[in-house]
């Protein structure tokens, strides 16, 4: 099971659960965008804008981004 957790800059929380890990992409990529700003060491992703962050259980932050480049 794959956790994520959506967080704003004014407290507005959603939490999703998915299955598989399509879903879980979807979703983190509806709510920050499909190339968010990656935390290397903190595992989190916020929007370009600042607004929105995800976090996640039962996958990475990278899992949930695939469209980004891990050349750190």
């Amino acid at each position: 099971m794959i956790t994520v957790y959506y967080e704003s800059i004014d407290r507005f929380r959603k939490t999703r659960k998915y299955k598989t890990l399509k879903g879980a992409q979807r979703f983190a990529e509806k709510m920050v965008g499909p190339t968010p700003e990656v935390s290397i060491n903190f595992g989190y992703a916020v929007s370009p804008d600042g607004i929105g962050k995800i976090t996640c259980d039962g996958c990475t932050v990278w899992q949930l981004f695939p469209k980004i480049s891990m050349d750190y």
